[in-house]
């Protein structure tokens, strides 16, 4: 039988804060979107950074204006901070050993990238924006391949193991090949969002199957 640790009672917590942070970053983003202007806001074309730029004007041969981009960061800087709490909080429920560390630590490393770049907006620094970008985005989807792999040590997880690895794998591969300058194929936007959405879609559904699913609460020791 599986030892329960203190921490595990707090598992619905994390899983909330996982739900509350996709749920309002996503809300955030389609309402700051709706006030873009003067062009209409392109999820296809224009990148979430655009939406994060604090002065209107061009910006790297773009029109750019955000109206609301201290919603919009205010979002992103909500999402690191429920992340990094999240991951704390649902570390019970993986497999203990080294690879639930990494991959939380991980989580917490995209948490904090996250954060960081909700006070680097592009048009105020450049490089900062980027940086902090490719933390909060490499941190996320690495950490969801590893915690795939974690997965895989527990039986109770068989069905989650493989959703969680392929997101993880499509998200680095969509940051791979924007490294590389390919994501302009298919948008500059779409690029990003198939690297942001693999978190955005893990996030909810973990945190919905953990309040929904109690017993797969079943918490690890050390």
């Amino acid at each position: 039988m599986r030892a329960t640790r203190p921490g595990g009672k707090l598992v619905p917590y994390g899983a909330a804060f996982y739900i509350v942070a996709a749920v309002q970053f996503v809300i955030c983003i389609v309402v700051t979107a709706s006030h873009y202007g003067p062009n209409i806001y392109s999820p296809v074309t224009d990148t979430i950074s655009d939406l994060q730029a604090v002065h209107c004007g061009i910006f790297q041969d773009v029109q750019v204006c955000s109206p609301l981009n201290a919603l919009a960061n205010l979002s992103v800087a909500v999402l690191g901070l429920l992340m990094i709490v999240g991951s704390l909080l649902l570390r019970p429920v993986l497999p203990c050993g080294r690879r639930r560390d990494v991959a939380i630590g991980l989580l917490i490393v995209a948490g904090l990238g996250a954060f960081a770049n909700a006070f680097t907006p592009q048009d105020v620094t450049w490089t900062g924006d980027l940086v902090t970008a490719l933390i909060a985005f490499l941190g996320a989807n690495s950490g969801l391949i590893q915690i795939g792999r974690t997965m895989t040590a527990d039986p109770i997880w068989r069905s989650y193991r493989l959703f969680t690895q392929v997101l993880g794998t499509i998200g680095l591969a969509a940051l791979i090949l924007d490294r590389f300058g390919l994501g302009t194929i298919i948008g500059e936007g779409s690029i990003e969002w198939l690297i942001v959405a693999p978190i955005l879609i893990w996030a909810p559904v973990m945190g919905a199957h953990l309040i929904l699913e109690p017993r797969s609460a079943i918490t690890h020791p050390s």
